[in-house]
């Protein structure tokens, strides 16, 4: 089996695994809300915490506000278009931007700036990334290191790749990009982070 046949057997394992929870969660059923929760949360959290450059406390807000948002609009949901997945990170993204917007506003930098590039869990495409960079940097380096070396949407799609192990055609619609693009895109951001770690051993 392929790389592309993996991918889209782990979409449509996902898929499986949500069917019938957009359903629930539109009778408004306490335990699709907390079985959606504990399916998202973590990853939303974890996509916040590195896109907000170690924001845990703002992150945690995008999580509630996002849970809040999927529940009040599950009926725009169309699982024709998108993966649920794929549909609650989209919202997930808007939440965190309209968030950077607000503190470029107050131009205050974000609380922490201390989270560890092994938070960013395994990048694939053959390099493995995230193992690579564990084992030939220093662990404290952090990903607002790396956030300054992408730019946002190449560390957003990198985000989504190996924290919430998003396929290309989601990570493609959440941010609103061909799915093509989103490889190139990927495929970017992890030769800059390669060339930065040569340029480390030099």
């Amino acid at each position: 089996m392929g790389e592309l046949d993996a991918a889209e057997a782990e979409s449509r394992e996902a898929q499986g695994a949500d069917a019938g929870l957009p359903e629930r969660l539109r009778e408004r059923s306490p335990e699709a809300c907390a079985e959606l929760y504990d399916r998202f949360a973590p990853g939303i959290h974890r996509f916040a915490v590195a896109r907000l450059g170690g924001d845990v406390q703002t992150a945690e807000d995008v999580v509630v506000e996002t849970m809040a948002a999927v529940v009040g609009d599950i009926g725009r949901f169309k699982p024709t278009r998108s993966s649920l997945a794929a549909w609650v990170f989209g919202i997930a993204r808007r939440r965190v931007q309209m968030e950077t917007r607000r503190q470029r506003r107050r131009k205050s930098p974000p609380v922490h700036s201390q989270v560890s590039l092994e938070a960013l869990g395994e990048a694939g495409d053959g390099g493995d990334l995230a193992a690579a960079a564990a084992s030939r940097l220093d662990a404290r380096r952090t990903v607002a290191e790396l956030r300054g070396l992408l730019t946002d949407i190449e560390f957003e799609a990198l985000a989504l790749s190996c924290i919430e192990d998003l396929s290309a055609q989601e990570i493609a619609q959440v941010v609103g990009r061909s799915e093509r693009a989103v490889h190139s895109i990927l495929h970017r951001a992890r030769t800059k982070a390669r060339e930065r770690l040569v340029s480390e051993d030099e």
